[in-house]
């Protein structure tokens, strides 16, 4: 049986507020944070039918479970609120699962008290004529720590709003909205006549929701800031990330995520240091920003660091990875190419000797040298003899074998600091820094016997004799003729193959 007494509107009324705004606010689903403002009104909705049943109903077994069933709603919604205000602030202040865990216990405590009151009385207890309930002492505990939840949430979102808006009125609104919640619960409490009657707590809630209904939601802001952040930062191809000023990750976009490899969780409050030697950068401190270059996962990402406050010692640090991998693997081809670019220009194709080019350029190098600190410089000139009978006997690529050969055994019998080249054709020279006559002849002779004596097949396997002639050519500090030195080199060439071939002619200039 329900009677009908005044203490029925408030709750009434609230559940027409909290079905009125679930509705307006169901047109916004996109935006995010909407979906902590859906679940409060429908907490305030539920405690405010079991509100309203309590007044209704005349008995009173019936009064005290719909009394109960609306307490569930009102233990929700000061956890609705807050939930409402973190999602919307977007982790400007970073509330982990651990966090939401510690949280959630109180009002679970209430809740197992609220279901077993009738054993304990700590929610409530029978008043004096038996039908009305008066407060008990957890009752004072969650009312507290409901206006801890209610009006912490609502600081974090007015702090937010102050730092990004220069409207005050969404800044009101927020501040306002708490204020009216609250109130209708410290109302209730100081009739002092319980929960069964006169209770504000829904009817107050629905009012505070209306508020930030009119002054956040309808003014756009939760379709404009929120939605900015996750199409500027968390959609963005670039690794975000926000550091505190000791290293500590505040916060991380979806790309981020995917370059740790790992879950929000466990990316949130680690140490960039772990995922980066060189922190903090030197240049960070000095210039407010600075760049580095750095390996995840086998990826290369360049990192711009940026001081979110650098006129302030300590401030928060933003970091942007870009993935220069395919970059960097394409400048480390590029740099291969041009290598061997530089190589094939400066080599002899067949033999791998340096060309005609370069070994002009190092005999210049090594002339002026000679003039200016003295000590000696010698050159040799050696060809193949009779090598057009190899050529025209054996073919062409029996000549290529013998060359690379011979080229071999001039690399193996000169020093480091020599220079061996091939000229053209079956001609080559060795180029001897600080090398008098009597050193260099003393190498062409051991290279002319090398040649001599070492075993060359031809492609059918055929046995292949060859022998060099050797022109040696040596200059001091004193030369007058040091610009000739390779003429006469090749001048004693020509006199080693007029005296019969296969042997060592020198001069001194």
């Amino acid at each position: 049986m329900l009677e009908l007494t005044p203490w029925s509107i408030p709750p009434l009324l609230a559940a027409l507020v909290a079905a009125a705004l679930y509705t307006r606010v169901r047109l916004n689903e996109h935006v995010p944070g909407v979906n902590g403002l859906l679940m409060l009104m429908l907490v305030v909705g539920f405690a405010s039918i079991g509100q309203a049943l309590a007044v209704l109903l005349v008995d009173s077994r019936l009064k005290q479970l719909a009394t109960q069933i609306a307490y569930i709603g009102i233990i929700l919604a000061p956890i609705a609120w807050f939930s409402f205000c973190i999602s919307y602030s977007r982790r400007q202040i970073h509330v982990s699962r651990q966090m939401l865990n510690v949280i959630a216990v109180i009002p679970a405590v209430t809740l197992i008290v609220a279901l077993t009151n009738d054993f304990h009385h700590l929610l409530w207890a029978p008043g004096g004529n038996g039908t009305k309930a008066e407060p008990g002492i957890w009752f004072y505990v969650q009312v507290a720590y409901s206006y801890v939840l209610v009006i912490g949430g609502s600081a974090i979102l007015a702090f937010m709003l102050s730092v990004s808006q220069s409207s005050w009125r969404p800044i009101t609104a927020v501040i306002a909205a708490p204020t009216v919640a609250s109130l209708g619960s410290v109302m209730t409490l100081a009739t002092q006549r319980g929960l069964g009657e006169f209770d504000l707590h829904a009817l107050g809630f629905a009012i505070g929701a209306w508020i930030l209904y009119r002054g956040v939601l309808r003014s756009g802001l939760l379709d404009t800031i929120p939605v900015v952040r996750d199409q500027v930062v968390n959609q963005l191809s670039d690794p975000v990330v926000v550091a505190s000023h000791r290293g500590i990750i505040i916060d991380a976009n979806q790309a981020a995520l995917t370059m740790f490899a790992m879950p929000r969780e466990e990316v949130i409050d680690r140490t960039i240091a772990q995922f980066m030697s060189n922190w903090p950068p030197n240049d960070l401190a000095r210039k407010g920003s600075a760049n580095a270059e750095i390996t995840i996962g086998g990826q290369i990402f360049d990192v711009a660091f940026s001081s979110l406050a650098p006129s302030a010692n300590l401030s928060d640090v933003v970091l942007v990875f870009r993935d220069v991998t395919v970059r960097r693997e394409d400048e480390r081809r590029l740099r291969k190419m041009q290598k061997e670019l530089e190589r094939l220009a400066h080599t002899d194709a067949l033999t791998g000797l340096y060309n005609r080019r370069i070994f002009m350029q190092r005999l210049e190098e090594e002339v002026e040298r000679v003039r200016r600190h003295g000590k000696a410089l010698s050159v040799l000139i050696f060809d193949l003899d009779f090598f057009k009978q190899v050529n025209d006997t054996y073919g062409h690529d029996t000549g290529d074998v013998v060359l690379v050969a011979v080229a071999r055994l001039a690399t193996e019998a000169k020093r480091m600091s020599d220079v061996a080249a091939r000229l053209g054709g079956e001609e080559f020279a060795l180029l001897l820094p600080e090398t008098d006559q009597q050193g260099a002849v003393q190498l062409a002779q051991r290279l002319r016997s090398a040649i001599e004596k070492n075993l060359y097949l031809s492609t059918s396997g055929t046995p292949v004799k060859v022998t060099a002639s050797i022109g040696v050519a040596t200059a001091s500090a004193e030369a007058n003729e040091m610009d000739k030195l390779l003429s006469s080199a090749d001048r004693q060439l020509y006199r080693a193959k007029n005296n019969g071939r296969n042997r060592v002619c020198s001069t001194m200039l």
